[in-house]
């Protein structure tokens, strides 16, 4: 991963940040983005292979979770931009820097139970990992603007694994 923040013509933002700063906030954004299309396909393959009683419920979880999960990424992505990075966007690249790991089971072979509390508990981990990115970039890189926009991703996760864990509280699926 590049984490040279200077663009094409060699001009590196004037952000009131140092080089190191803006090259430590845009590879905790990398992460963090690796971690988002992790998620995302994850959440991409339980919605097509989803079954049983609750499918279409379940799908449709799915499906809006990974449809505002794509607007996140590229918000993500484009505030790499905003630093004079390029983002990264090979699936390989996403995989190496994740701290998420895919679901590599066969698609129909995951039961509906299992595929919830795998959402909840790679939200909950984006969360805790936010939370370490938050004071990172806040504290060792003064970045009051990138620790703003981590605490909202942050609490949209919260949100995320909120619902689907209320799809699996009671009664089983």
């Amino acid at each position: 991963m590049a984490t040279r923040t200077t663009n094409g013509n060699g001009m590196a933002p004037n952000l009131g940040l140092e080089a190191k700063a803006r090259d430590g906030v845009v590879q905790t954004l990398c992460t963090v983005l690796a971690d988002a299309h992790v998620l995302y396909i994850k959440l991409r393959k339980y919605h097509w292979n989803v079954t049983g009683p609750q499918f279409h419920s379940l799908h449709e979880l799915f499906e809006q979770q990974y449809t505002a999960l794509a607007i996140k990424i590229d918000e993500i992505a484009e505030r790499i931009l905003q630093y004079g990075a390029s983002a990264p966007g090979s699936m390989q690249q996403f995989i190496d820097m994740a701290r998420l790991k895919e679901d590599e089971a066969e698609g129909l072979s995951i039961e509906a139970h299992a595929m919830v509390e795998q959402i909840v508990a790679d939200h909950e981990a984006v969360v805790r990992n936010l939370r370490e990115d938050i004071e990172r970039v806040g504290q060792e890189f003064e970045d009051v603007g990138a620790e703003d926009f981590l605490i909202g991703l942050l609490q949209d996760h919260q949100k995320f694994a909120w619902m689907a864990r209320a799809m699996i509280k009671g009664k089983a699926l």
